[in-house]
């Protein structure tokens, strides 16, 4: 407020850009101040994530504040670039006190709002700092325009607030930048990250379809593992719990984990199922009091191929016959697929 009531009085335009920054510095503290308590807030029914975004969308505010500082600044140097004669800036100890006082007050708070930022892992915070920081810098070029216009180049004074606006503008780009990747939900955790910790349990074959998001501190994944499908579902839902597990131990910052589980099917087995449907499809037609097949299906049992399927019957035959059918019908499945190590064979009256 000093700093806009000197340069105002000095008709200094850098001395009104420069108050112009501090006072604007001063809105953002107190938004973010909002932001932070918002954050802190845990979820709810309406907000199952959190509210962690709110930070990030009141560093984006404290950047809109600043570019509109920057169009204030900047029409205003030029028309006094165009008309110097608009150029009356007054250069008096008043002027340089001012800016001397901001300038320890900016170091204090820079150095504690870094500080905490860093340990808190603030948005907010971090912006704010760098936001201050950049009021030093602005506070030191507008000694150095003063000084020039004491000397007598009165239009150092418009050139520096050009100077302040557009380092203002690149302060908000900045915050843009770092803000932005946590409102478009990019990717908090590498992909190959996750994978090489999700590989190292045991019973997990494979791992796909791995998306993360959130805030660095605050990450949320979802992933698909595949398993062998022939394991029970409740050692399935183990593997899944302990891969949670895993990679919440490996990696703190995430808040929560969806695994989804799928039996893995791969490329010589699908090979291997669709010969066994050809084959038992064939034998069926061969083989006497057989008639039909259904439901084929093949999964893998301590690395042996297993074959199962339903074999209708004639109601009216005896069990006997009924078993003796089955039994031709296996063995001659048998010899078609040598690679399969075990047949179920499951006999249903033919409806």
């Amino acid at each position: 407020m000093a700093k806009l009531i000197v340069g105002y009085w000095t008709d200094s335009l850098s001395l009104i850009a420069d108050g112009y920054d501090s006072a604007f510095d001063a809105a953002s503290n107190i938004i973010g101040l909002v932001g932070v308590s918002m954050a802190a807030r845990p979820a709810d029914e309406d907000h199952p994530y959190g509210h962690r975004k709110t930070e990030t969308m009141a560093a984006l505010i404290i950047a809109s504040l600043l570019f509109l500082t920057t169009w204030e600044l900047i029409k205003s140097a030029v028309e006094r670039l165009r008309d110097p004669s608009l150029i009356q800036a007054e250069v008096n100890a008043w002027s340089f006190g001012a800016l001397a006082v901001s300038i320890l007050v900016h170091l204090v708070v820079v150095w504690y709002e870094l500080r905490a930022g860093r340990r808190l892992h603030s948005d907010v915070l971090v912006a704010d700092a760098l936001h201050t920081r950049a009021d030093i810098f602005v506070s030191l070029s507008v000694v150095g325009g003063l000084i020039a216009v004491q000397l007598g180049y009165p239009l150092a004074d418009p050139i520096i607030a050009l100077v302040v606006a557009l380092f203002i503008a690149k302060i908000g780009l900045d915050i843009v930048r770092e803000s932005s990747p946590t409102l478009l939900d990019e990717v908090a955790m590498s992909p190959e990250e996750v994978e090489e910790i999700v590989l190292s349990v045991p019973g997990v074959v494979s791992c796909h379809k791995i998306r993360t998001r959130g805030h660095e501190q605050a990450v949320y994944a979802d992933l698909h593992i595949q398993v062998e499908p022939t394991i029970t579902t409740e050692r399935a839902h183990a593997i899944a719990h302990e891969v949670q597990q895993l990679l919440r131990q490996k990696a703190p910052d995430i808040q929560d984990v969806v695994i989804h589980v799928e039996p893995v099917v791969t490329e010589s087995m699908q090979q291997v199922r669709e010969l066994a449907e050809q084959a038992v499809t064939g034998a069926a037609q061969e083989v006497e009091g057989v008639a039909s097949c259904y439901q084929v299906e093949v999964s893998l049992s301590e690395g042996q191929y297993v074959l199962g399927f339903h074999c209708a019957v004639n109601g009216q035959a005896s069990v006997e016959e009924a078993h003796r059918s089955a039994s031709a019908l296996e063995a001659l499945v048998r010899q078609r697929l040598p690679q399969i190590r075990r047949v179920v064979v499951h006999v249903e009256p033919l409806e």
